[in-house]
């Protein structure tokens, strides 16, 4: 090729360069050719041709016309010429301008001469286009996996974890240790008289068993204003300085083989068992190296606690002279899914059951004594102590305020542990259908131990996403309550009550905020209720009370619920369209 790169070097070059194309395409158009023809060689016509225009420019003539057989060799790619017109190079009149030569329009032409080579170069050419065009086939994309696969994956991942909500104490001051064990030893005493309840004018307890802390409340009923206080919790074992929630936590002495409620010199600690019983793994040891299982712990724990709490009321009288000296009834809040469970709600009677029994000997508790008692426990609730939906609890007093509202509303409690989810009907503010309810590991500790075990934080949100979808979606179902929580049908939107210290995570606040809007729930404002401020003496978040300031009224006095399997399923009616009378009808 000429050095820019418009034709060849020379004639031979070009002849050369055919007989390669030909014999390529030979097969190509074999058929286009005549069988007795014999092919070119390179030293024929063109060379001739060539020795001749040699001689020409030595002897200084000049070419004004050059003009071999069309048929001899390829066109010049020369745009806008074809190979056989004149060239003219030095042919100008003197005196005259050269005329401006158009410019080329389109790509170049390239003009073929032969048999068969039309059509050779031309699929030459589709083959070339073909071959730029085609690109290479991107790896397929995995399918993203679908919510319920990473819901699945994230519970599995937390279920039989133990999370590590905060730092466990070592130690509390000998004041502490001495006020608790008076408490203790009274509370024992008292509980091993068998009270039985006073069903006239007896106070009532609330026990919110958290699985991160413990919140005691206590009130008068049907005495005025209804006075009700908060039973603090002792310096050094208050859930992230609060001083009215308690750890959720036992510990264990090796040397005397003793349970207590605070940190004794080479204990070693019982937690998480609230965890594993919702989790499903209540059976299994609350550490490998002690000889308790999880719902065992529960029991010990209740025990010290119920005993704690009766001689604390005694000695403290946080009621005054308003506070009568027996109970009518000690509420103990569980999830709502659990309550409406009857294998959970078994488990936790059990529990209860042993708790009451082991009672009197809480000063002296042993994992051997917890282990004997917890097996011959009956599936029976002693009398005066009842299991009551948290849900109950937590819209109690959102629920008798006079800014509540009836209709359709979602409560979602974000605990240390769990995440509760309830869609329910609130109906005169008097009673509350609940029409789907869910209680899964998916709580703030859960987030971090998903993120220890690298889960991402998205992935965790996803989870907690797939559980309202089960909650909301069959709430909003034609068998369930479609005109009060599907958009297309209801009236108003949904309200959302949040409780819960574990709502304030980045990821859980960011899954909340997405549930009040048009397309979901509706816009309407977001309502965190409180219990009244006369509940507690020190500053604190109240809103982390509010379970059991509900669990301290009277079972008559809370909303009447209908837990999901006793609400019945509907048969959906077919909603006809709306139909409009013509002129023609008329």
């Amino acid at each position: 090729m000429s050095r820019k790169g418009k034709g060849f070097a020379s004639l031979a070059d070009a002849a050369s360069a055919l007989m390669d194309l030909r014999t390529a395409l030979a097969g190509t158009n074999a058929s286009s050719r005549s069988p007795d023809r014999k092919p070119q060689t390179a030293g024929g016509d063109f060379i001739e041709l060539e020795q001749q225009m040699l001689a020409k420019r030595a002897a200084g003539q000049s070419i004004e016309k050059v003009s071999p057989s069309p048929s001899s060799f390829p066109a010049r790619s020369e745009v806008g010429k074809r190979a056989h017109e004149p060239v003219h190079k030095a042919g100008r009149k003197k005196g005259k301008k050269a005329q401006p030569q158009p410019k080329p329009k389109g790509p170049k032409k390239i003009i073929l001469k032969g048999p068969g080579m039309k059509a050779a170069y031309q699929a030459i050419l589709e083959a070339e286009r073909a071959a730029a065009e085609k690109k290479p086939t991107p790896a397929a994309a995995k399918p993203a996996p679908s919510r319920e696969k990473i819901f699945r994956e994230v519970i599995a991942a937390v279920s039989n974890t133990t999370p590590m909500i905060e730092p466990r104490p070592v130690s509390i001051t000998p004041q502490n240790q001495a006020a608790i064990e008076r408490a203790i030893v009274d509370g024992a005493a008292q509980l091993a008289e068998n009270l039985q309840p006073d069903l006239d004018d007896g106070f009532i307890v609330g026990f919110d068993f958290g699985t991160s802390s413990v919140k005691l409340a206590v009130s008068q009923p049907y005495h005025a204003d209804n006075p009700t206080k908060a039973m603090p919790a002792p310096e050094g074992l208050q859930s992230f300085g609060h001083p009215y929630l308690w750890q959720t936590a036992l510990w264990l002495a090796p040397k005397t083989g003793r349970l207590s409620l605070y940190p004794i010199p080479g204990a070693v600690t019982l937690e998480g068992f609230k965890t594993g019983i919702i989790g499903a793994h209540g059976g299994e040891l609350v550490r490998p190296d002690v000889n308790l299982t999880r719902v065992e712990a529960a029991a010990a724990f209740l025990a010290l606690h119920f005993a704690h709490f009766f001689g604390w009321y005694r000695q403290a009288k946080p009621l005054g002279s308003a506070g009568a000296v027996q109970f009518m009834a000690v509420n103990i809040g569980i999830p709502v899914a659990a309550h409406d469970d009857a294998r959970s709600f078994s488990i936790f009677k059990r529990i209860v059951a042993a708790a009451l029994e082991l009672a009197p000997f809480a000063s002296r508790l042993t994992p051997d004594l917890v282990r004997q008692t917890h097996s011959r426990s009956p599936d029976r609730l002693p009398e005066g102590f009842y299991l009551v939906p948290e849900l109950t609890a937590a819209i109690a007093g959102y629920a008798f305020a006079p800014t509540s509202q009836p209709g359709s509303h979602m409560l979602v409690d974000v605990g240390a542990s769990t995440l509760d989810i309830v869609a329910f009907n609130l109906v005169g503010r008097e009673s509350i259908a609940v029409f789907s309810a869910a209680v899964e590991l998916l709580g703030a500790a859960a987030l971090d131990s998903a993120l220890d075990q690298q889960l991402s934080a998205e992935d965790f949100k996803r989870a907690c996403d797939h559980e309202f979808e089960i909650v909301y979606g069959r709430a909003r179902s034609p068998e369930r309550a479609q005109d009060g929580f599907h958009a297309a049908y209801r009236r108003k939107p949904v309200q959302l009550l949040v409780t819960g210290g574990g709502s304030k995570t980045q990821v859980h606040d960011r899954f909340i905020a997405e549930m009040p809007t048009e397309r979901v729930l509706g816009a309407a404002a977001t309502i965190h209720p409180l219990p009244p401020r006369a509940m507690t003496d020190m500053s604190c978040d109240r809103s982390r009370l509010l379970l059991a300031y509900g669990l301290t009224r009277d079972l008559p006095d809370l909303p009447e619920i209908r837990l999901p399997s006793q609400v019945p399923s509907i048969t959906p009616t077919h909603r006809a369209e709306p139909s409009f009378i013509g002129p023609e009808m008329t």
